[in-house]
């Protein structure tokens, strides 16, 4: 009984690998899923969504709360600041996802650089080698380097390509890499590959410097965390004694507290500055003191926004 249980099961098995390989040669009737790209977008779209039910959420759940405690305490500055509380606080305390989407696009690029001149080696052109680094691109970057294949597969010109592409990725490291490959496509040679190698290397450098640098970042935002997280309890418990918030009741008091508020809040924006990221300067961008203003084609996309507009 078990044997027959076994040559069933295999037979299944068998059955199944065939109808797999005949559905993966002649293909099937179902239509096609939407491609990487377009599935990027709509998550993006997806994300850009959710952050503004997020900021509506906040905004609602701040005047609510800055109405109750003005009506049940009668200090309307104590009502105005837990608005401000609740809408500011998150953005105060949540500097570093820019740095970290930064260095999250860099560390992606230095990959798909890596990729990019080993299918250099294999004798492919430049144009080619930019298409066929579009599959399996790393994520973080993969909507810059569908819109350059895009650009190109329309007509662009692959300079104008390149230099829209370091628009997109905004970095000055960026740069480097975007610099290298509209020398080649301008000058064909030898050499892009180990050069694209050097830069590779480079900029896994540079993504290591810049954690480094964000881990010693994050002292001070921890140490600027806890201060406003204690001083927030601190004052929100105060409001729970009348005794304690009753002098701040008169003009006098609401203005001598908002007065405190306002240098709390300065301090905490200066620390936020200090901590927070500044960049350096890019040196791929156009001269406005140049007279000529290069004007490629638009992408497909975008002339029919230019159209609905």
């Amino acid at each position: 009984m078990t044997t027959l249980l076994l040559w069933v099961l295999c037979g299944l098995a068998v059955s199944a690998g065939l109808v797999g390989v005949v559905a993966g040669i002649v293909g099937t009737t179902a239509p096609a899923g939407p491609s990487l790209a377009a599935r990027l977008r709509a998550g993006r779209q997806a994300a850009g969504r959710d952050a503004a039910m997020k900021r509506r959420t906040r905004l609602t759940a701040g005047a609510l709360g800055g109405i109750v405690l003005w009506l049940v305490t009668g200090v309307f500055v104590g009502g105005a600041l837990v608005f401000l509380a609740v809408v500011g606080v998150p953005w105060l305390l949540a500097p570093t996802k820019s740095a970290a989407a930064r260095i999250g696009k860099l560390e992606a690029l230095g990959d798909w650089t890596q990729r990019l001149a080993s299918t250099l080696r294999l004798g492919r052109g430049l144009d080619e080698a930019l298409q066929i680094s579009r599959k399996g691109c790393p994520e973080d970057i993969a909507d810059e380097v569908g819109d350059l294949v895009d650009r190109l597969q329309v007509g662009w010109r692959p300079t104008d390509a390149l230099r829209r592409f370091g628009d997109a990725l905004g970095d000055v490291t960026a740069d480097k890499v975007v610099a290298a490959l509209v020398l080649s496509a301008t000058d064909r040679g030898p050499g892009l590959a180990q050069a694209l190698d050097d830069l590779a290397e480079s900029v896994h450098e540079e993504v290591a410097r810049r954690r480094a640098i964000e881990a010693d970042r994050a002292k001070p935002r921890t140490s600027m965390r806890w201060m406003t997280i204690i001083t927030l309890a601190v004052t929100g418990a105060g409001f729970l004694v009348p005794s304690y918030t009753a002098p701040y009741g008169t003009l006098l008091g609401q203005l001598v507290l908002g007065f405190l508020a306002a240098a709390f809040v300065g301090v905490l924006a200066m620390m936020r500055q200090i901590a927070d990221v500044k960049p350096v300067p890019r040196f791929l961008v156009a001269d406005p003191r140049s007279a000529v203003t290069p004007t490629p084609a638009p992408m497909p996309e975008e002339k029919e926004e230019v159209a609905a507009a």
